[in-house]
């Protein structure tokens, strides 16, 4: 553990300090000192790594928001089906993680396809069924979050479906039969008993989704190329152009740091929220 996450976090957070670039790299230990100037660079709205990681920031949220919570509301209600018995139960149940289990390189490979303005499949629906007068420019322009975000969905949702699903199958079906004999309709049902049952469940499905879909970065680059453009930019994919193309290490490891702080406290604070409605 501490050769492989310890030594590298302490060395990143390090050289974050530095103006370590491709002609400093060798001799790193004696590249300039720049204290938090790399920090400051990040979220200064006049250079032009400010803007583009605010803007990059404000688009993983917006990715994050819509994937997360429409994907955990069709994965719940694929959950609350699958919980009921019906022939064939446990084929349909292997069979919707077909998307989850796919390599991200062939899934969004597929997808890319699906996207193509001219030749794919979606524009060619929406135009047949008259939704659209001409093909949408998915992979390029305004439309490529929203590329992402259905391309995302349709792969993440099957694992939160079944870890739904595998909390729906801890419920004594007894509370249920106890509160249709005192009254109870579908709804309170639903809110009173399985939401309250799923509660840990949900918690955990959180934290996994947001942490996963704030360092997300295959998605993106599989679907947009390495040149993803500014509507479709998020952290990772520029802490990857700042190391790679730019060779500004220092600067790199900055926006690293502050995307791991981050996360941290997003989860820290949902946690405590989480816990205080709990206790309510």
């Amino acid at each position: 553990m501490i050769l492989v996450h310890i030594i590298p976090m302490a060395w990143g957070i390090l050289i974050s300090f530095k103006d370590l670039t491709i002609r400093t790299i060798r001799n790193w230990q004696e590249a300039p000192w720049c204290g938090i100037d790399n920090y400051i660079k990040a979220f200064n709205p006049v250079s032009t790594v400010g803007q583009r990681f605010m803007r990059s920031l404000r688009n993983i949220v917006f990715y994050g928001f819509f994937t997360i919570s429409i994907g955990f509301f069709i994965a719940l209600g694929v959950a609350l089906l699958l919980n009921k018995p019906f022939i064939g139960r446990t084929f349909v149940r292997g069979v919707i993680l077909i998307p989850y289990i796919t390599p991200d390189s062939v899934a969004y490979n597929f997808w890319r396809f699906i996207f193509q303005s001219r030749i794919g499949i979606l524009n060619e629906m929406l135009l047949r069924i008259g939704i659209i007068q001409e093909p949408i420019m998915w992979l390029v322009g305004r439309n490529t979050i929203w590329a992402v975000i259905i391309a995302s969905i349709w792969k993440g949702w099957p694992l939160t479906s079944l870890m739904l699903l595998a909390g729906l199958q801890t419920i004594p079906v007894e509370l249920y039969e106890a509160a249709r004999i005192d009254g109870a309709n579908a709804w309170q049902c639903f809110r009173y008993i399985t939401l309250s049952y799923l509660k840990p469940v949900i918690k955990t499905i959180m934290i996994m989704n947001i942490l996963w879909n704030f360092h997300a970065y295959n998605q993106f680059v599989v679907l947009f190329g390495e040149n993803v453009g500014i509507h479709a930019e998020v952290p990772n994919t520029l802490i990857m152009r700042e190391a790679f193309d730019n060779y500004n290490y220092g600067q790199e490891s900055a926006l690293s740091v502050i995307l791991m702080l981050l996360m941290l406290t997003i989860t820290v604070v949902y946690l405590y929220v989480f816990r205080q409605r709990a206790e309510e």
